[in-house]
């Protein structure tokens, strides 16, 4: 197998939109190099795992983005997938009560990183008993196929995957440096603002990613004592940059804009609809992703 060349690289950037003076957006999302484009070869539900390989028989196509089955809950579990390791962690042995956070039966675990052409996802990788062994096989650079498990619930919260085979190296993806991020961010709107001027709720304004956090799913007990909108699904913390400073929010996501949560990362301007003052995530201002 031909690996060295053979993963798309391209990085992604978030299209902001144009704001008016009352805060509206007209924003410019689905054109190439946006999430939902770039990401769309791997989530057809008739075949949800795999990224199509280019022209050559032997391209191993692109690795998959592990983030997805959290802005896509249930498509893609139990599924078979292509995780190309950025990171692994050391193996560690599963027993008693660590135990207990597995469906399956596990015998070892170990944290690791997969890199796709969308961005990396973080991921726990366990090891049935019968190839408890294989753990060795996981390292930089090499592509493994994981099943997906479930989507959150490992250590740190991770999807759980579990490993199926190990298949080859990429020397390319080996030397992969991180991704770089920039060092300047631009200034956005100060959602401080909101606390003295309540009109301000429910406009649409520009937050200036200066940091954006790992995205979660929405479940039923995280809504409780949270001023969340009604129907959303997915939620990720980040701090908006403005001229006096930056400030955090509890940025949420309806299912329909959910794959736009892939391309949030610092350096990215993004059109947020302002909920509330407070009553997110550690009591922060709640802010709607306000794209297309």
């Amino acid at each position: 197998m031909r690996w060295a060349g053979l993963l798309p690289l391209a990085s992604l950037a978030l299209a902001a939109g144009c704001f008016d003076g009352r805060g509206s957006a007209e924003g410019a999302y689905g054109r190439p190099g946006d999430p939902e484009v770039e990401s769309r070869r791997s989530i057809q539900p008739e075949q949800p795992a795999v990224q199509p390989a280019g022209s050559m028989a032997d391209d191993p196509g692109a690795g998959f983005d592990i983030r997805l089955v959290r802005v896509q809950p249930g498509v893609h579990l139990r599924t078979v997938q292509a995780c190309d390791v950025m990171f692994s962690g050391r193996p560690e042995a599963v027993e008693g009560a660590d135990a207990e956070r597995y469906d399956t039966d596990v015998a070892q675990r170990m944290a690791i990183k997969c890199h796709a052409p969308t961005g990396e996802g973080w991921a726990d990788l366990v090891f049935a008993r019968a190839n408890a062994a294989d753990v060795s096989q996981v390292r930089r650079g090499r592509r493994v196929r994981v099943r997906i498990l479930k989507a959150d619930g490992g250590y740190f919260d991770y999807p759980v995957v579990q490993f199926i085979s190990a298949e080859g190296d990429n020397p390319e993806l080996a030397r992969l440096a991180p991704r770089a991020q920039p060092l300047n961010v631009p200034n956005g709107f100060d959602l401080s603002a909101a606390g003295d001027d309540p009109a301000l709720i429910g406009s649409v304004q520009p937050c200036a990613v200066a940091f954006s956090d790992e995205i979660h799913i929405v479940e039923a007990n995280d809504r409780q004592g949270r001023s969340y909108p009604t129907g959303v699904q997915n939620r990720m913390s980040v701090r908006c940059k403005h001229a006096s400073g930056e400030e955090p929010a509890d940025l949420v996501f309806m299912p329909a804009q959910a794959l736009a949560a892939l391309g949030v990362r610092r350096g990215e301007v993004i059109p947020v609809r302002i909920i509330s003052r407070n009553g997110g995530a550690v009591d922060y201002p709640i802010v709607q992703f306000a794209g297309q």
